[in-house]
């Protein structure tokens, strides 16, 4: 095998830093090295030829160190000069941010200020609306009352900025739907203490009618047991007379004496029994008149009762009317006022309405 005589060299340093500086610098380095590496051909069979082999791949290994330190190098350098970069970015940054808010500082204690304000009234106006919640229904009358007290107490004033006339809508509507809430607690109350008065007098009925019964029963029972002893004192003389007729004459005269005895004792018992029998209608008549008398008494009761609810509801339906009549005068007159300044009576009545609906800010009719 030939052999060409040019020897393979290990890239010199020169070469290399030109190399990193251009594009492609390094793949065309390697093309040229690899180029004249494999153009020099030694031949394997001889020593020679083999450390020829031999030293031509340690230069590469050279040329391989020598091209990849460099690049290492230029690498450190970069990364320490990013380094440098970075660190003046950041700082940068900071001091930007840091400045920012203290400029921005005023505004936003100011911006925190109005927010905290703002959430402060509208804090008290859902407080208010609130006490209308969905279980107002459930709650007790005196509950409510104390919340139209507490709401009715609650001054409304300048004091809410821009708020007043909003907060002074929400104690109006809440004031309103508390009492109509009251007033449906108030009769659901009193029907169910109507109820329960109800409920009580039938147990009572009901407890009279056993107590009747277990009477009766003591009546039946006492009369039975007279009627039995009555009976078995009755086979009792039988069975000694019948035994008196078998003895001697001897004991006819005691016999005598024990039958009178006997007999008295008889009369005795019946008229025990009458008496019993007496006791036992004068009772029934009694209970049967103290009976028509609570049912006399509970009629007039419930009937005294309706007749004062009827007033009641007389009253309420006045006073309502009355309401609705001051004021439809308040709007009357407030329109006559309109018509003075030249508002005709159509434009009037749609001015009155929307102050009516609160759609006329800080304007309200005072009735």
């Amino acid at each position: 095998m030939n052999s060409k005589v040019n020897e393979l060299q290990v890239i010199e340093q020169n070469a290399i830093i030109v190399a990193f500086q251009k594009e492609n610098g390094i793949q065309d380095l390697f093309d040229r090295m690899a180029e004249q590496a494999r153009s020099i051909v030694p031949d394997v069979t001889t020593k020679k030829g083999r450390d020829a082999i031999a030293s031509q791949a340690y230069k590469v290994s050279k040329s391989k160190a020598a091209v990849d330190n460099h690049g290492k190098d230029l690498v450190a350098g970069i990364k320490a000069q990013a380094a440098a970069i970075d660190r003046d970015r950041k700082a940068w940054r900071d001091q930007c941010d840091a400045l920012r808010d203290e400029i921005r500082k005023p505004l936003d204690d100011w911006e925190q200020a109005e927010n905290d304000r703002v959430a402060k009234h509208q804090a008290v106006i859902r407080a208010i609306h609130s006490l209308h919640g969905e279980n107002i229904l459930n709650k007790e009358s005196h509950e409510i009352k104390g919340y139209i007290f507490d709401l009715e107490n609650t001054e409304i004033d300048s004091s809410f900025e821009e708020f007043e006339q909003e907060a002074k809508i929400a104690k109006l509507e809440t004031l309103e739907k508390l009492r109509t809430a009251l007033t449906a607690r108030e009769k659901y109350e009193a029907e169910q203490a109507e109820l329960e008065r109800l409920r009580q007098a039938e147990i009572e009925r009901q407890q009279k009618e056993r107590d009747e019964a277990i009477a009766r029963q003591a009546a039946e029972k006492a009369q039975r047991e007279a009627e039995q002893k009555a009976k078995a004192e009755a086979d009792r003389i039988e069975r000694e007379k019948l035994e008196a007729i078998e003895k001697a004459e001897r004991e006819i005269r005691e016999f005598a004496e024990r039958e009178a005895r006997l007999k008295a004792e008889k009369e005795a018992a019946e008229l025990r029994e009458a008496q019993l029998k007496q006791q036992a209608i004068e009772q029934a008549k009694k209970a049967e008149i103290k009976e028509k008398q609570a049912i006399e008494a509970e009629r007039k009761r419930i009937e005294d009762e309706q007749a004062a609810k009827l007033k009641a509801q007389q009253e309420a339906e006045a006073a309502r009317q009355a309401n609705k009549e001051h004021k439809a005068r308040i709007c009357n007159e407030a329109l006559a006022g309109l018509s003075e300044i030249g508002i005709s009576e159509e434009q009037g009545k749609a001015i009155i309405c929307a102050i009516h609906a609160g759609s006329i800010p800080h304007v309200s009719i005072k009735f």
